[in-house]
C-alpha cells in the first residue's frame, strides 16, 4: 500500500534532492524530511574505511530512516501534518548496499550482505508503506560531480565519476522496478533547476494518476549457485 501525502525523492549524490525537498515542503505545505548526514556516526569512518565501516554504515541508515519513516506516517495518518517530502527513501538503500557488495573489494561480503538483506526484509517489506509519488531528479555524473565540489563536504572528497556513473545506472534499474510494482514515478531531467512552481504543478498532475500498486518485486537477494556435488 502507499501513503497519501507522502512524497520521495530520489536521485544520485549530487543531484540537488535536499534543495527541492525543502523548496517543494514549502509550497505544498507539507514538511520537509531530510538526510541527516552531520548526524551519521559512521559517514566519514566510512570513507576513511570502507571494509571497516560498510556494513555498520548500512545498518545505522537502515535503522535511521525506517524510525524515521514509522514517524512521519503515524503523524500524516493521525492528521497532525498534512504530508512530507522526504530526501531519499529508505526503499533507496538497497542500492547502497548492492553496490557495496559488488565493490572489487567487497566492502560488504556476501554473508553480511545476506544479513542485511534479511534485517531490510523483516523491517521495511512488511511494515512500511510506499510513497504516494517518487520523484525521480537526473543529471549527468558530470553535472552531479561539479555540484558535489561545489557544496565541498571534506567526506565527499573521494567520489568518483565512475562511482557516480554506477550508482546512476543502479538507480535507473530501481525506478523501473518500483514503477513496475505500481509506485508513480515523477521523473524530471534536473541537468537545470527548475522552478518549484513546475515541480508542484507536475506532482499535483502525477498524483492524480491512478496508481496498479501491486507489490514491490525488487530482487532484494541471489542466492549462491549450489555446487552439484558428484557421488
Amino acid at each position: 500500500m502507499f501513503a497519501e501525502g507522502y512524497i520521495g525523492i530520489a536521485g544520485i549524490i549530487g543531484v540537488g534532492k535536499s534543495t527541492l525537498t525543502v523548496e517543494l515542503a514549502k509550497a505544498l505545505n507539507f514538511e520537509p524530511v531530510l538526510e541527516e548526514v552531520s548526524g551519521n556516526p559512521y559517514l566519514s569512518k566510512f570513507y576513511e574505511d570502507m571494509k571497516g565501516y560498510g556494513t555498520m554504515m548500512q545498518i545505522w541508515l537502515l535503522n535511521h530512516r525506517f524510525r524515521q519513516h514509522r514517524e512521519f506516517v503515524a503523524r500524516i495518518s493521525l492528521g497532525k501534518i498534512n504530508g512530507v517530502v522526504q530526501d531519499r527513501t529508505i526503499w533507496e538503500d538497497t542500492i547502497f548496499a548492492r553496490m557495496l557488495n559488488q565493490h572489487p573489494e567487497k566492502v560488504i561480503s556476501d554473508l553480511d550482505y545476506n544479513t542485511y538483506l534479511d534485517l531490510f526484509d523483516n523491517m521495511v517489506l512488511r511494515e512500511l508503506v510506499f510513497p504516494q509519488l517518487l520523484i525521480f531528479l537526473d543529471c549527468s555524473v558530470e553535472t552531479a560531480m561539479r555540484r558535489i565540489k561545489m557544496r565541498g563536504r571534506e567526506m565527499e572528497k573521494t567520489i568518483t565519476l565512475d562511482y557516480l556513473k554506477s550508482l546512476q545506472d543502479n538507480y535507473y534499474q530501481f525506478v523501473e522496478e518500483m514503477e513496475t510494482a505500481g509506485v508513480r514515478i515523477l521523473r524530471i531531467d534536473w541537468e537545470t533547476f527548475k522552478p518549484t512552481k513546475e515541480v508542484v504543478r507536475l506532482v499535483n498532475e502525477y498524483s492524480l494518476k491512478p496508481s496498479s500498486f501491486t507489490k514491490w518485486v525488487r530482487p532484494l537477494r541471489k542466492s549462491p549457485e549450489e555446487k552439484v556435488v558428484k557421488v
